[in-house]
């Protein structure tokens, strides 16, 4: 069940989309009358999807979805409209609308259209954040594999190291004793005397015979917990003959810490009852090799926890038996075995490869038995309950001392995610080439010194130019823009031209272009930067071609319809006259008090009927020119009002506009003067407003009801004729600036003007 959040100023039309879409069964739908209110809605609930209508007053669809993009709301969000226009279509799309979708025809198949579209933007948008979110687990994933496999490599190494060491420290403990009798002592039992040689003093760091050589000596600096069992395996060890006893105990050298010191030793001699008269023996270092054998201890127990807390399967095979020395726990995981039915049965390995990888993998395991090893290669297993997974596997050889291959240790990760995403990937990136190459936008992409990289197709044909051509920088083609006043902006070659579109950011710009043969084409065009390695802008037209004949076309008929629309006031204006003036005739004859009563009312009427022409006149030159940039200060400073101070506080700033904007202000300060009662004071200041710039008009008058905020701006609102403020919206809508009244009544009026970003910049 998708929840969507529906907006459309016409309540019935919501009401009946609302039915429509939850008929469906698979969408619940809230409504709401007015944009303004979604971002308040967006905070408290949480949604799916946004339909929204297009002309909508206070906030129209297309300013609701690039605020929620400009916050970071990537809400799928659809343009369901009954404006038809291309350029609506275009910007909707532009500024992050999923679909755009125009209204009419029958209902249910417009809204069987809207559902579907709704389920596409739904899936897509749910389908890009599980994509991200795997491509995120598997990056993390792979880190910590990375990072284990180096440190158990770590490992490996320093054990192979430490076994090697502690071999070579054996065998020179040996030699050393051998060679120089090390530690030498000899027991004389009868006497209870005792011979401790050089070595044996200087090894805990005495001098020799620094102290006595007597056994009360040998137990006074033997460790306390090791007294009694050393005791106790010299007395059991000479009670038989050619018996050696063999002791590793601890002992208290002259700074007090203490050594390991290996203690071996055997009668010698015998009295005539058999018991024994004399032990000689040896006292041998063994500090470092027991200092060896703890950290060799703590590697192992690490390397065992690590293994055994590892995702990745780790192993040890021996070659060429095929059996496993080691094989950790998560096998279960990956191949649902446990490591004892691997090691009773060996020729399980064979079981688990997929049949896809059999030919694959026997030629690895002859390889490896030959002594070839692949650091890396990846194949198919068949997990205990039938499921396919791929699975990447590194090795490392080890060899016995004469360098004869014995075994392979290695790691098995797990990679079916990946290989997944990566086909995901593939797919992805032949969508993009049917797209780039099927969309009716023409896109060409540069690199970062300016060459084009790539074009689709529609580029040359917008151009008039083949891909070939456009892509070689050597045949010097030259190229003209000029703007929409006919001004020539750029002449050049296809590498200027494309050094040109790296270095400018456009949006939505029209330009016409001068193709190498002579071809003129109009193009909006789009250009950005491109953040990859290599690559430079990508900029992005359409051919406008037909729609600025189009746009001629209909400048030429508003012109005659404009003319036409003159001359016909002109004439209606004259008749009127002429009525008010028998209306005046008639008021200077007539006496009958009711006949004059209806002589006045046919005034009123006459009078309102050319204040409606007036407001024609002055509607039908909205819009009639192109807008341009206006200075606001020059268009204030010539501001006037009988007996009101007008005041200029706002920024030195240029606005574009149409060219009625100074309209706008003299109508604000009319509007002041009528309706504010009290009003001494007026004057305009400036703010920014994140990357807008926000205009304001203030008075010292009474102010604007709350319930009246909105709709004085309504054409036929007010004591009077009530168009001047609706005049002003109209002619701000023009280059989409925004009016609203938020001051508080009782202390004035304060009009809010909404010029936003590009539309203003500072005066030169």
């Amino acid at each position: 069940m998708y929840s969507t959040l529906y907006i459309d100023d016409d309540a019935s039309f919501l009401s009946i989309g609302k039915r429509f879409l939850e008929k469906s069964g698979e969408i619940q739908v809230d409504t709401l009358v007015s944009a303004r209110k979604a971002p308040d809605i967006l905070k408290e609930n949480s949604y799916d999807l946004i339909i929204a209508d297009y002309e909508m007053p206070g906030m129209n669809g297309i300013e609701l979805l690039k605020k929620l993009r400009e916050e970071g709301n990537t809400i799928p969000f659809i343009i369901f409209t009954g404006k038809g226009r291309e350029d609506v279509a275009i910007e909707a799309l532009n500024s992050g609308a999923s679909f755009y979708l125009q209204k009419g025809g029958e209902p249910h198949v417009q809204f069987t259209e809207l559902i579907n579209m709704i389920n596409r933007a739904v899936t897509q948008k749910k389908a890009e954040l599980e994509l991200a979110r795997k491509a995120e687990d598997l990056s993390r994933i792979n880190e910590e594999l990375t990072a284990k496999e180096g440190e158990l490599r770590h490992i490996v190494e320093h054990m192979t190291r430490q076994e090697s060491i502690i071999r070579e420290n054996e065998e020179r403990f040996r030699l050393v004793l051998e060679a120089t009798s090390d530690g030498i002592w000899d027991w004389d039992l009868r006497s209870n005397k005792a011979y401790f040689s050089d070595r044996y003093f200087q090894m805990l760091g005495y001098e020799p015979g620094e102290f006595e050589s007597s056994v009360e000596s040998w137990r006074s600096i033997i460790h306390p917990d090791d007294l009694k069992h050393a005791q106790s395996v010299i007395r059991e060890s000479i009670r038989t003959k050619n018996a050696v006893f063999d002791i590793e105990s601890r002992f208290r050298t002259k700074d007090g810490s203490y050594r390991w010191i290996h203690i071996r030793g055997k009668a010698v001699a015998w009295n005539d009852d058999g018991s024994p008269r004399r032990i000689v023996g040896s006292h041998i270092d063994i500090s470092y090799r027991k200092q060896m054998e703890d950290s060799l201890l703590v590697s192992e127990e690490k390397y065992r926890l690590l293994a055994e807390n590892s995702r990745d399967l780790i192993f040890r095979i021996r070659v060429p038996e095929g059996t496993f020395e080691y094989i950790s726990q998560s096998v279960r995981g990956i191949c649902g075995y446990t490591p004892d039915e691997f090691y009773q049965s060996p020729v399980l390995l064979q079981s688990v490869i997929a049949p896809s990888s059999h030919e694959y993998f026997d030629k690895a395991w002859k390889e490896l038995q030959q002594g070839i090893i692949p650091e890396e290669f990846e194949f198919q297993v068949l997990s205990k309950t039938g499921e396919l997974k791929w699975v990447n596997e590194r090795n490392v050889p080890i060899y016995n001392e004469s360098g004869r291959l014995v075994a392979v240790q290695g790691i098995v990760t797990d990679i079916t995610n990946r290989r997944i995403a990566e086909e995901q990937n593939l797919e992805n990136i032949k969508k993009y080439e049917i797209l780039f190459e099927t969309i009716p936008t023409g896109i060409i992409i540069t690199d970062d010194t300016g060459h084009i990289r790539e074009l689709n197709r529609n580029a040359a044909e917008i151009l008039g130019i083949s891909q070939e051509d456009l892509r070689d920088d050597t045949n010097h083609l030259e190229w003209t823009m000029f703007g929409q006043d006919g001004e020539v902006i750029f002449k050049g070659t296809t590498f200027s031209l494309g050094k040109r579109i790296e270095g400018e950011e456009i949006l939505g710009r029209e330009y016409g272009v001068v193709s190498p043969y002579g071809h003129i084409i109009w193009v909006i065009a789009n250009t950005s930067p491109l953040r990859v390695q290599g690559y430079g802008s990508v900029l992005s037209f359409q051919d406008i071609s037909e729609r600025k004949r189009t746009e001629q076309a209909l400048f030429t008929v508003n012109k005659k319809l404009s003319l036409l629309t003159s001359i016909t006031r002109h004439d209606i204006k004259n008749s009127l006259s002429a009525l008010r003036g028998y209306l005046y005739l008639l008021d200077e004859e007539i006496r009958d008090r009711e006949q004059q009563e209806f002589i006045a009312r046919l005034k009123n009427i006459a009078g309102d009927i050319n204040r409606k022409i007036e407001f024609t006149s002055t509607y039908q030159k909205i819009g009639a020119t192109n807008p341009e940039w206006q200075d606001l200060s020059g268009i204030l400073g010539g501001l006037s009002a009988d007996g009101i101070t007008i005041e200029n506080l706002a920024e030195d700033v240029r606005i574009f506009a149409d060219q009625m904007l100074s309209l706008v202000f003299e109508n604000l300060v009319l509007n002041s003067r009528m309706h504010g009662e009290k009003v001494t004071r007026i004057w305009f200041s400036t703010r920014h407003e994140d990357q807008n710039l926000v205009l304001v008009c203030e008075d010292d008058g009474v102010g604007i009801r709350e319930e009246e905020k909105e709709a004085i701006f309504e054409r036929g609102f007010g004591k009077n004729t009530g168009f001047g403020l609706f005049l002003i919206r109209e002619i701000l809508s023009i280059t989409n600036l925004s009016i609203r009244e938020n001051g508080v009544p009782g202390a004035g009026a304060r009009f809010e003007i909404t010029i936003y970003q590009g539309t203003f910049q500072p005066k030169k």
